[in-house]
C-alpha cells in the first residue's frame, strides 16, 4: 500500500471480529495450555492471551511446520505435490516476530520459491500487536531494532487502553479489517502518544556497537577467542535452532510404505549445531568442532544473511538464550566482538 493507512477499534469489537471470522479462518494465537502460553488454534477469541513473553516455538510454525508432507509418489512414477494451506489468522505476534516473518518471506521466495511456505503465507492474515515495553529480561530485539516492524505482518494493534489503533500495511488486512472490524478513523494524537510512550520506554536501552558495520566485524574476527570460549561449553544439542523464529534450514528423508508401491517425501526441521549436519557422504564433516557450528550459526545472523537481508537475522527474541543449557548468548558474542 503506497499510504499508510490506520483505523481505531475497541477491543471488544477486535475480538467479535475475530469470533466473526471464524467462520473462515481458523483463528491461531496465543492461548493458555496446561499452564503454559503458546501459540496455537483457538475456538474463541476469549482463549486469546494479550500480553505474554516470548514462547518456547515462535509462529513460523504455521508456514514452516516442524514435519511436512511435501510429495507422494508411487512406484509406477506418479509424483503429487502435497501443499495444504487453509486460511488461518495469526494474531498477536510481537514485531520482533513480525520482522522474523519478513525474513523467512524473503528466504523462501528466493530463486524459484517454496510452495508450501508461500501458500500459507498468501492464505494467513497476520495480526501484529506492538510492544510497549520490553516483554523479557532475556529479550534483546534493541539491541538489533527488532522492536519495530515495518513488514511480515498485515494489521498491526497499538494499545490505547481502551481502543486500538490499526495500522494497515496490506490490501488483504486491509479488506479483513473492513470485513470483520467494526473501526473509526483512528486519533493520531493518541498514536503519536503511544509511539513517544513507547520510544521513552525503550530510550534506556540501545542498538549494539557499530550494527550496520557487523558483518565487517565478523568477517575481521574469525579468530577471536569468544568463538573457542563460548564453543568449549557448547553442548551440541540443537535447542538454540529449533526455537530461532529466523532458522530454516532442513532435511529431506523418504519413507517407502512396506508394500514398497508408494512414499512420501518428508522435510524435517534440521540444525546445523548438530555434530552430523555438515557431514558428506564421503566422511568428511566441513564443521567438526563445537567451536566451528557456533561460528557458523552466529555468522548467519549477523555477517552474510544481514548482508542479504539487509538486517541483522537474529530478532533478539531471547528464545535460544533461555533454551541454551550452556547460557550462551548471541548478545553476549556480538558485545565480545564490538568491545
Amino acid at each position: 500500500m503506497s499510504e499508510q493507512l490506520r483505523l481505531q477499534a475497541a477491543k471488544s469489537e477486535i475480538l467479535a471480529g475475530l469470533d466473526k471470522a471464524l467462520a473462515e479462518y481458523q483463528i491461531a494465537g496465543l492461548t493458555k495450555k496446561e499452564g503454559k502460553v503458546l501459540f496455537d488454534f483457538v475456538g474463541s477469541s476469549q482463549e486469546i492471551e494479550w500480553e505474554y513473553s516470548p514462547t518456547v516455538l515462535s509462529p513460523k510454525k504455521f508456514f514452516f511446520p516442524q514435519e511436512e508432507v511435501f510429495l507422494e509418489y508411487t512406484a509406477d512414477g506418479k509424483i503429487t505435490p502435497k501443499i495444504e494451506a487453509k486460511p488461518v489468522v495469526l494474531f498477536g505476534i510481537h514485531p520482533c516476530e513480525a520482522n522474523a516473518m519478513k525474513i523467512l518471506d524473503e528466504a523462501f521466495a528466493d530463486s524459484h520459491g517454496d510452495p508450501n511456505y508461500l501458500a500459507k503465507r498468501e492464505a494467513t492474515v497476520v495480526i501484529s500487536l506492538d510492544c510497549k515495553d520490553l516483554c523479557d529480561e532475556d529479550a534483546f530485539c534493541y539491541n538489533v531494532n527488532s522492536h519495530y516492524a515495518e513488514a511480515g505482518y498485515d494489521l498491526m494493534l497499538h494499545d490505547l487502553r481502551n481502543d486500538y489503533v490499526i495500522t494497515v500495511k496490506t490490501e488483504k488486512g486491509q479488506a479483513f479489517a473492513q470485513k470483520y472490524f467494526v473501526t473509526k478513523n483512528a486519533d493520531s494524537t493518541a498514536y503519536e502518544n503511544f509511539q513517544k510512550a513507547k520510544k521513552n520506554a525503550f530510550s534506556q536501552y540501545a542498538p549494539f556497537k557499530d550494527l550496520a558495520k557487523l558483518p565487517e566485524i565478523f568477517e575481521a574476527n574469525k579468530g577471536h577467542a569468544v568463538w573457542t570460549e563460548e564453543g568449549d561449553r557448547c553442548l551440541s544439542c540443537g535447542s538454540c535452532i529449533m526455537v530461532c523464529p529466523t532458522c530454516y534450514c532442513f532435511d529431506v528423508a523418504d519413507e517407502l510404505a512396506l508394500n514398497l508401491q508408494r512414499g512420501e517425501r518428508i522435510r524435517r526441521w534440521d540444525a546445523c549445531m548438530l555434530s552430523g549436519f555438515a557431514k558428506v557422504a564421503s566422511g568428511e564433516n566441513f564443521r567438526a568442532t563445537a567451536t566451528d557450528r557456533l561460528r557458523h550459526r552466529i555468522e548467519r545472523k549477523f555477517d552474510y544473511l544481514m548482508v542479504k537481508h539487509g538486517q541483522a537475522v537474529c530478532v533478539g527474541c531471547g528464545r535460544c538464550v533461555r533454551a541454551c543449557l550452556a547460557e550462551i548468548s548471541p548478545k553476549k558474542i556480538v558485545e565480545a566482538l564490538t568491545v
